[in-house]
């Protein structure tokens, strides 16, 4: 049998922290972290004074299973100490790919696993979890590998898991609140797939994820789904967060086809330290939004 060791990444490829945040007083702040296969983020917020104080990103070859990036947090764990310090509250968002959205007038707890059986097999080794999505009236079924969810408590006690997807659905309902009318598409890029949501007058009109391999994939789901709802690329906006950016395939082929595309800008709720200046805000939004809502 061949051993395979996983090499932590040295450096995060993003490291931006105030001098304000003192790791022996990390009971004052907040933590949220993304776990995800092809990389690890933990975005650092002090409610006392409603202001966000550092970043961490870590980025490498995607793993192949739980058990790898249980061992992966491990050994980052070890070079970072204080991210395992004790925090006033720790939100961890899952991104994984499968998930089903139930609204809740058609919910019922105990057909949790009918639900999720029209969207994967079953997996062995891990639980079936609910994110109820308060704004949305609507429920988030997902499996979550027992092996992580232990790393996880082991690292932080007082962790509440959550859903990459549930983060988006919620935060950009609480962010649009009282302000969109019009439909609007709202795109977060992951790696190789995307989430899709839809608003209408303030309410969610749809939702799902996409995978993709190439750009051609992309722009189709995109296109195919604007479709269905009747939306016109020339007149309905789409919002960009997530793994894009400017002059890249993707961004390049839908200015082809969709004339209103803008990226999400910074949350004016929050303050925001001057490290934070110079980075690429709508790549990691999603991580400071979640702040705004009940999850």
């Amino acid at each position: 049998m061949i051993n395979l060791v996983m090499i932590a990444p040295a450096k995060p490829i993003i490291s931006l922290i105030d001098k304000s945040f003192k790791q022996d007083y990390s009971k004052h702040f907040q933590l949220t972290i993304r776990i995800a296969l092809d990389g690890f983020s933990f975005v650092i917020y002090s409610p006392e004074k409603q202001r966000f104080v550092g970043i961490e990103h870590y980025r490498f070859h995607p793993l192949s299973d739980k058990i790898q990036l249980a061992g992966m947090l491990d050994e980052i764990m070890m070079k970072q100490a204080w991210i395992v310090y004790p925090y006033q509250q720790v939100k961890v968002l899952v991104d994984n790919l499968k998930a089903v959205v139930v609204p809740n007038p058609l919910f019922d707890e105990k057909e949790k696993g009918n639900y999720l059986a029209f969207a994967q097999a079953f997996q062995d080794n891990s639980r079936i979890i609910t994110d109820p999505l308060k704004t949305a009236d609507a429920t988030m079924i997902y499996y979550l590998s027992n092996v992580l969810v232990a790393k996880i408590k082991d690292f932080w006690a007082n962790a509440t898991i959550r859903h990459l997807s549930s983060a988006f659905i919620e935060s950009t309902l609480v962010g649009n609140k009282n302000i969109q009318q019009e439909p609007v598409v709202f795109v977060h890029v992951r790696n190789q797939a995307f989430d899709m949501l839809v608003l209408t007058d303030q309410k969610l009109k749809f939702f799902n994820t996409f995978r993709f391999n190439t750009k051609e994939d992309f722009i189709y789901f995109l296109l195919f789904a604007m479709e269905q709802q009747h939306l016109n690329p020339e007149k309905t906006p789409i919002q960009f967060s997530g793994a894009i950016e400017a002059g890249s395939e993707i961004y390049t082929i839908c200015e082809r086809y969709i004339r209103n595309i803008q990226f999400e800008k910074r949350n004016k709720s929050f303050d925001y330290s001057y490290m934070l200046e110079t980075l690429p805000w709508h790549q990691h939004s999603l991580l400071f939004n979640t702040s705004q809502c009940e999850l």
